[in-house]
């Protein structure tokens, strides 16, 4: 999973892609289970319709306050540069690959 700038977020959002954003913080415990998770999937040699990304949010608190995260890990889903889902919490692989298909 690359994990990107707030500044290539939003080059995201700008052009329009679709992609999964995992938000976390270093220092976060659940954050760290969510992160395996997702690399778990990504390694799983499934095909996956997006990219998956993710966003350490004490790298631009302002940013991060302008997505409205409260609390972490949330888990956003981009289709088209517009936000389709949002998720805070540990979520399974399985709920995962569910929320990545549907979009």
């Amino acid at each position: 999973m690359t994990q990107l700038s707030s500044e290539q977020v939003k080059e995201k959002i700008k052009n329009n892609e679709t992609f999964v954003l995992d938000l976390f913080a270093t220092w976060c415990g659940p954050c760290k289970v969510l992160m395996g998770n997702l690399g778990s999937l990504e390694k799983s040699g499934q095909e996956l319709p997006m990219g998956i990304f993710s966003l350490d949010i004490d790298s631009d608190r302002d940013f991060v306050m302008e997505l409205g995260i409260r609390s972490v890990p949330t888990l956003k889903v981009y289709k088209e540069g517009k936000e389709v889902f949002s998720n805070v919490g540990v979520m399974s692989q399985s709920q995962l690959l569910e929320v990545i298909n549907k979009y």
